[in-house]
């Protein structure tokens, strides 16, 4: 603004509306063009499955129209003294009159139904969404550049159709997963166990020896291993913990004992080993890693028909679970 000048009642005034200078951030920022696309897709599909929905207002008018269609039918079978016409059941009035009660509790019958239907169809594509948005927040590692790639368009088997095509991959899928399970609830080998725990008593034995130089040298007493204690205070006012002192009985224990000790837990070990099941740190990670490879590729596949699916109008939604980076 120039030096002397007051601006009059026509001339524009100072911007004073507080706003924020950080510009807004949106996850689809993220992507290539394809991969964009397809959150754009999917953003659009969850409005679009949620317009769907039956609403509140329709059911509860549907509802209401029901019950007065009730009342009124019971008014006209009731008893004069009961403010009733007393019809009985072959009158033409009656007889209308609950068809029109059959026919509006067919409607609202349908209509839970539909919302009950879409609205799960609904939730499954926010799942889908929320997976996906997550993902794009929180799971790819910094520094990491997502690209879009063309891949070999998956086949379907002689004869198969379509859905047909993604229940078979997702069976797939879940028998790989199953695979991975179990490669990583495998037993570790018995000479690994032995290993380490030789390892750990060594090292409670190492903790728990005694110090004899202060009587050596000083004509003091031995040194005992002490272990240190802490424990919550109840019923204080506030909340408190205690600290204290106590000698180490196990560590001495190993320090006295280490062999016995060894021998006694190599026994357990015996008995509950399974070596032909086994599998070593270094198998179990290669073998998952070639599990989790298999199953991704399996799941770009499975994504694919799906996203051709719903393009052909046909019932078919992601799973929530599948890999953000195929969907």
């Amino acid at each position: 603004m120039a030096e002397g000048f007051e601006p009059g009642p026509r001339d524009p005034q100072p911007f004073s509306v507080p706003m924020s200078l950080t510009p807004s951030y949106d996850v689809i920022e993220l992507l290539p063009p394809g991969a964009a696309d397809r959150l754009r897709a999917l953003r659009q599909r969850f409005h679009d499955l949620n317009k769907l929905i039956p609403k509140f207002e329709e059911i509860r008018e549907a509802s209401d129209a029901r019950i007065q269609a009730e009342q009124r039918l019971a008014r006209l079978q009731a008893h004069q003294q009961e403010g009733g016409f007393n019809l009985p059941e072959t009158d033409g009035r009656v007889i209308e009159q609950r068809r029109l009660l059959d026919k509006l509790t067919d409607h609202l019958k349908r209509l839970s139904e539909l919302k009950e239907t879409r609205s799960a169809t609904w939730r499954a594509a926010s799942h889908v969404l929320t997976a996906v948005e997550n993902w794009l927040k929180n799971g790819v590692p910094p520094g990491v550049v997502l690209q879009d790639i063309e891949g070999k368009p998956p086949q379907l088997l002689k004869n198969e159709s379509l859905p047909d095509g993604i229940l078979r991959l997702q069976r797939r899928g879940r028998e790989l997963k199953a695979d991975f399970n179990r490669i990583r609830s495998a037993p570790y080998p018995s000479a690994h166990v032995r290993a380490k725990i030789r390892q750990e008593v060594e090292a409670l034995a190492t903790r728990g020896t005694p110090v004899v130089s202060d009587v050596l040298e000083h004509d003091r007493s031995v040194v005992w291993p002490m272990q240190r204690l802490q424990g919550s205070i109840v019923n204080a006012q506030v909340p408190s913990f205690a600290v204290t002192e106590v000698p180490d009985v196990l560590a001495w224990f190993a320090f006295v004992h280490k062999d016995a000790l060894l021998a006694s837990l190599d026994t357990l070990v015996s008995e509950e080993a399974d070596d032909a099941a086994a599998l070593s740190a270094t198998e179990r990670e290669t073998r998952a890693a070639v599990v989790m490879g298999d199953l991704l590729a399996v799941e770009y596949d499975e994504a694919r028909l799906v996203w051709q699916a719903q393009a052909d109008k046909l019932p078919s939604e992601h799973r929530s679970d599948c890999a953000p980076q195929a969907i």
